[in-house]
């Protein structure tokens, strides 16, 4: 940047020389024509290639050092978002947080590649403006006099930009969620024949965003103007004022051509600068944005006090557990319960009467409101999230699969594990015959969501994760429900044999797949009204044994 503003700020002079020679000299240089005609044409030369490979080194590094600073905040975003709680992650919509890896990044970069380039430019403009002092100083004072009464209208059009760009950001996310969701439900926009509603959502979005783009650019377009306008007075005062100054005998015709390359070589670095201002602010409402992801603090978090939770057999305790969404109603409510260690429990119940949330709280994706849990004895609060969650294994009704191999995704239960210890997994799921009839085996990418897969086929590959995980406690939330008869026949086989000797927590609708539970725990509203085998359920006659009434034939 500094051997760019030197060669900048060197070249008015040299044309003061070579301009000096073809007038037959001045009182500072006195070349011969000879002297021009040799060395003039290298002056101009060297000093262009100087000037341009200062530009290219300086763009090269500036632009490497943005885009390092990019991945570097791009990474302190994931690893926060990754240390979020479930509900804080939950709460955030999936547009947005995707805005903030994509679109408010391209924002801070042009503004991170602005801000090198306004070092370079107050290098250049220092350089200009103490060569126009040397030249002339009433005249450099005519152009400073100008230039700063166009920094009030710059402002002002900053401020409006900062907020516009806070705001099309977060547009930007509105899109982005809402092109996300027409696509993900798909199936149901042409089943519903929505296509109608869906492009009369995106028209009003993208014309919302139109209007906050043309905002933006209407205010940008203010600043090149401005700056223009104001060196366009600075030139006419300079050249009403300079036939007064050459009379004089203060400045001669090269100094003052000179001054004028000067004057207009300031004009590069000072729209720079002038508009740097709208870009800053531009780029400061993107950052703004990146840091309220960065700023946020995990509300469940391993204590410093926690230890790690000593290998055991797996018995599970619910002391007096009320747990709320919202603070107002209680989604789980004072919850008393012992699991044995090896047991399998089956929660049943209508929807919303709060087996999957009873069943969130046991890897502490939420803390209870009250009461507490324990495991083996150990109060999960007080043990270190690591060696908790090391233990529970999770297949939840929502198989997750993403697009990479058959045998990445299962290899999520245990990333140490082997090809044979996948395969065996995969097996137990029931899910070798169909992952060996795919076109690359174990190696072929699922597709987003898992697209190449039926429902039955992803919930097989993610019961194959857990298999692999081998935990020692098991939480199968609808783990079956994709499945059709005949491969849930062969999954009920594999848990008979997985379960064994584990603590399972089964949360289904059909009764026919809790028969064999050795504990059921009936829910309603939050709270467990019923506990007991199947027989001697439907002996009481209670909220299960209509369940059941209404589900199996005798």
């Amino acid at each position: 940047m500094a051997v760019y503003a030197g060669s900048a700020s060197a070249i008015p002079m040299g044309v003061e020389w070579i301009n000096a020679g073809l007038a037959g000299g001045t009182s500072r240089y006195s070349p011969t024509m000879e002297q021009v005609q040799l060395f003039g044409p290298l002056i101009i030369i060297g000093l262009g290639l100087v000037n341009a490979l200062a530009q290219y080194f300086h763009a090269r590094l500036s632009i490497g050092a943005a885009l390092s600073t990019l991945r570097d905040l791009q990474n302190d975003m994931f690893s926060h978002l990754m240390a979020l709680d479930f509900a804080q992650q939950r709460e955030e919509v999936s547009g947005q947080i995707v805005s903030r890896f994509t679109n408010d990044t391209l924002v801070l970069r042009e503004t991170l590649t602005r801000a090198s380039n306004a070092v370079r430019d107050v290098l250049t403009l220092t350089g200009l403006c103490i060569l126009m002092l040397w030249y002339d100083w009433v005249l450099f004072f005519v152009v400073a006099m100008i230039y700063p009464l166009i920094g009030v209208p710059v402002a002002r059009i900053g401020k409006l930009l900062r907020r516009a760009s806070a705001a099309a950001q977060s547009q930007a996310g509105d899109v982005t969620a809402l092109i996300s969701e027409t696509v993900t439900g798909a199936r149901m926009v042409k089943s519903y024949q929505l296509e109608p509603l869906e492009r009369a959502r995106a028209a009003d979005a993208f014309e919302d965003r139109l209007r906050l783009l043309k905002k933006m650019a209407y205010a940008r377009a203010m600043n090149e103007p401005l700056i223009f306008f104001a060196g366009s007075v600075a030139l006419a005062l300079v050249v009403a004022i300079v036939a007064m100054r050459i009379s004089a005998g203060a400045l001669s015709t090269a100094e003052f051509i000179s001054f004028i390359i000067a004057l207009l070589l300031l004009s590069q670095p000072a729209r720079g600068l002038g508009t740097l201002h709208a870009v800053m602010q531009e780029g400061f409402g993107a950052f703004e944005r990146m840091l309220s992801l960065i700023d946020a603090k995990p509300e469940i978090t391993t204590k410093e006090t926690a230890t790690d939770m000593v290998p055991g057999p797996g018995a599970i305790r619910f002391e007096h557990v009320s747990f709320s969404y919202d603070n107002t109603t209680n989604a789980v409510e004072d919850v008393v319960l012992d699991i044995e260690a090896g047991s399998m429990v089956a929660f049943v119940g209508a929807s919303g009467s709060g087996k999957s949330t009873l069943l969130n709280l046991l890897p502490r994706l939420y803390d209870p409101t009250l009461g507490r849990i324990l495991i083996d004895g150990h109060d999960l609060s007080q043990t270190t999230l690591r060696s908790l969650r090391s233990r529970i294994a999770l297949v939840s009704q929502d198989a997750i699969i993403f697009n990479m191999s058959a045998l990445e995704n299962i290899a999520f239960g245990k990333p140490s594990a082997s090809r044979q210890d996948i395969i065996r997994a995969a097996t137990d799921a029931a899910a070798n015959e169909f992952i060996s009839l795919l076109p690359n085996g174990y190696d072929t990418r699922l597709g987003e969501g898992g697209s190449n897969l039926s429902g039955g086929q992803r919930q097989r590959i993610a019961l194959a994760r857990a298999f692999l995980k081998d935990a020692p406690i098991l939480l199968l939330d609808e783990a079956t429900s994709a499945l059709d008869a005949e491969s849930e026949a062969k999954i009920q086989d594999a848990l008979a044999r997985l379960t064994k000797g584990r603590t399972t927590l089964v949360i289904a609708h059909r009764l026919s797949t809790v028969k064999e539970a050795d504990l059921i725990a009936v829910m309603d509203n939050g709270r467990v009204v019923e506990t007991g085998t199947h027989d001697d359920l439907l002996a009481s006659g209670g909220v299960y044994a209509k369940q059941a009434s209404l589900q199996l034939i005798s």
